[in-house]
C-alpha cells in the first residue's frame, strides 16, 4: 500500500486491476489519490492528472551509475545523454528534447534508438514509453522478433499486435500493461515474469536527451483514446500475417524467453542488397578433344591452334587451283585446298600433326606411348597445350640453336618440376602425420575421460554403500518386511487357532534370544 507521506512511498506492483471498460482503482488512503479514480482511459472529462505517480521520485542520483547502464544496454551517450531526473518525476514534461525511460525498460527489451514497431505501437496509444510497465517491452521485443521467424518481413503491424494483445490500466493511473486478447487468437506468449521480480521499477526512471529530436513517438504522458482501444479490423494481408503467427506457435502458447535475448533486442539489421549477376559465360563447345579437359584451357589450345594453322598459311606459296565443279567456293569463302587443310586438321587426333600435305613441315615426330593407362586424355591435352606453344617462328628458332642449350634448359625446367613435386608430397605427409597424430589424442583423451566418469561412478557407488542414508535405507527395508511377516504371521496362527489373542502374538525384530 502506498503512504500518504510525500517523503516515503510504496511503489504499486504492477497487477493488473481493471478492464478497459472498467475504473482504475488506487489503493492510496490519502484524499490527493482521489483523483486517480477516473476513467483510466480518458474518461475524467478534464485534462489528465497523475497524483499518484507524481510522488514517486526518482532512485538514481548519480550520473557514473546512469552511464554506466547506458553503456550496459548500448545506449550511445554520445547521441543519447543520459540525465538525472533531479525534482522532475516522470509524468513531468521532459526538458527540450528529452525523454524519460525506466532501467527496467532497458532489461525487458526496450532499445534506444526506439526500433520502428515499438514507436507505432505508443504513438497509437498515444502513450510516452514510462506509461508502459517492464513486461510490456518483453512483449513487444518477443513479438517482433516471433513475427520475424514466422517471414513477416518489415515492422509488424500495430493492428496485427493488437489482435493479440490488448492494452489494460494498472492501479496507479497513467501506468498500462498488455493482457492477451479475448478472441479468437488465444495465449500466444507465456513465462513472463512475475511482477516480484522487478519490484520497485517505478522509481527506476532518468530521462535522455537527443542531439536529433524531436523524437518519433509521444514523449509527454497521455491517455489511449477510445477509438485507439477498439477491435482492430485486419486487412487480407495482416489477416495472412496472423495465420503465419499461429502456425509457428501451434497448439500450445510460446514460451517468451524463447524469443527474449540481445540479438533480437537490437534493431533488425538492414538485409544487404542481392549480389549483381555474373556475366554470362561464353558458350563451350564440347567435343572428343575437351572431353576430361578444362573448357578455358581448351578454348586456348583451340585459338593457339588457329593462330599457327594461320601463320602457316600465310606463309606457305601462294598455288591456283581450279575450282570444283560442283560447289565453286566453300559457303564460308574458303578455297577448296583450305577447306580440305581444316577437315583434315580437325579429324587428326588431339596432339598429333593433321594428314593433309604441308610444304613446309618436316615428317612428324612419333611419339612415344603414354605409360599412364587410366586417363590419357589429360596427357594428350597436355600435349597438345605443349605443341602449341611452339610456334613456327620458335620453332625455326630452336632449329638454328645449340641443341646442347635447348636439353640444358629442359632439364633445369624438369629439376624444378621435380622439387616442386617433392615440397608439395612431403607437405602432403606431414599433415597427414599430423592428422593422425591429433586422431590418436583424441582417442587417448576420450578413453581417459571414460575411465574417469567409470572410476568417478564406483567411488560414489562405494561412498554411498558406507553412508548413513544407506544404513537407514536397510533399516527401512528391514522395518517394512518386518510388519509385513509380523501380519501374515498374525492370520495364519488365528486362523488355525482363533481363541489365542492377537495382541500377544508378537516376535521382537531381532528375534528371541
Amino acid at each position: 500500500m502506498p503512504s500518504s507521506s510525500s517523503s516515503s512511498v510504496e511503489i504499486l506492483d504492477p497487477i493488473p486491476a481493471c478492464t478497459p471498460d472498467a475504473t482504475a482503482v488506487d489503493t492510496s488512503d490519502s484524499d490527493a489519490d482521489a483523483s486517480d479514480s477516473n476513467d483510466a482511459f480518458g474518461g475524467g472529462g478534464s485534462a489528465p492528472s497523475w497524483p499518484a505517480a507524481g510522488r514517486i521520485a526518482s532512485s538514481f542520483r548519480s550520473q557514473k551509475a546512469l552511464d554506466a547502464l547506458c553503456r550496459k544496454h548500448g545506449v550511445d551517450t554520445r547521441e543519447y545523454a543520459p540525465l538525472p531526473a533531479g525534482a522532475l518525476r516522470a509524468c513531468s514534461p521532459p526538458p527540450p528534447g528529452a525523454v524519460c525511460v525506466y532501467a527496467d525498460a532497458l532489461e525487458a527489451g526496450m532499445r534506444v534508438p526506439l526500433r520502428p514497431f515499438f514507436a507505432e505501437v505508443l504513438t497509437h496509444f498515444g502513450l510516452a514509453p514510462t506509461q508502459l510497465a517492464p513486461n510490456c517491452w518483453r512483449v513487444m521485443a518477443a513479438f517482433a522478433a516471433l513475427c520475424r521467424s514466422a517471414g513477416v518481413h518489415g515492422p509488424p503491424p500495430v493492428a496485427v499486435f493488437r489482435h493479440f494483445f490488448a492494452l489494460r490500466a494498472l492501479k496507479v493511473k497513467g501506468l498500462y500493461f498488455f493482457s492477451s486478447s479475448k478472441g479468437t487468437a488465444g495465449v500466444l506468449f507465456t513465462g513472463l515474469p512475475d511482477s516480484i521480480t522487478f519490484k520497485g521499477w517505478k522509481e527506476g526512471y532518468f530521462f535522455l536527451k537527443s542531439k536529433s529530436a524531436p523524437w518519433p513517438f509521444p514523449v509527454l504522458w497521455g491517455e489511449p483514446t477510445k477509438k485507439s482501444m477498439a477491435d482492430p479490423m485486419l486487412t487480407s494481408e495482416e489477416k495472412g500475417m496472423v495465420e503465419k503467427l499461429l502456425r509457428v506457435r501451434g497448439a500450445e502458447a510460446i514460451d517468451i524467453r524463447t524469443y527474449l535475448g540481445e540479438g533480437n533486442f537490437a534493431a533488425a539489421k538492414t538485409i544487404p542488397a542481392a549480389p549483381k549477376p555474373h556475366p554470362p559465360s561464353p558458350p563451350r563447345h564440347t567435343t572428343a578433344g575437351a572431353k576430361g579437359m578444362d573448357p578455358s584451357t581448351y578454348a586456348m589450345i583451340q585459338k593457339m591452334r588457329a593462330e599457327k594453322a594461320a601463320a602457316e598459311a600465310a606463309a606457305a606459296p601462294k598455288v591456283s587451283v581450279k575450282s570444283e565443279p560442283a560447289g565453286g567456293d566453300a559457303p564460308d569463302g574458303t578455297t577448296a585446298t583450305g577447306k580440305k587443310r581444316k577437315l583434315a586438321e580437325d579429324n587428326a587426333p588431339p596432339g598429333f600433326p593433321s594428314a593433309a600435305p604441308r610444304q613446309d613441315r618436316k615428317p612428324p615426330v612419333p611419339h612415344a606411348p603414354d605409360r599412364h593407362d587410366g586417363d590419357t586424355v589429360d596427357w594428350e591435352a597436355a600435349r597438345q597445350l605443349l605443341q602449341g606453344i611452339v610456334t613456327p617462328a620458335r620453332e625455326r628458332a630452336f632449329l638454328v640453336a645449340n641443341p646442347f642449350n635447348v636439353i640444358a634448359s629442359s632439364y633445369v625446367a624438369t629439376l624444378q618440376a621435380a622439387n616442386y613435386a617433392s615440397a608439395s608430397l612431403g607437405h602432403a605427409l606431414k599433415l597427414q602425420e599430423e592428422l593422425e597424430k591429433a586422431k590418436a589424442e583424441l582417442a587417448e583423451a576420450k578413453k581417459k575421460a571414460v575411465a574417469e566418469v567409470e572410476s568417478a561412478k564406483a567411488a560414489g557407488v562405494q561412498e554411498f554403500l558406507g553412508s548413513e542414508e544407506h544404513t537407514r535405507r536397510l533399516a527401512e527395508e528391514a522395518l517394512k518386511a518386518y510388519e509385513r511377516g509380523m501380519e501374515d504371521m498374525k492370520r495364519v496362527a488365528l486362523r488355525l487357532r482363533p481363541d489365542i489373542n492377537p495382541a500377544r502374538l508378537a516376535v521382537p525384530p531381532g528375534g528371541f534370544r
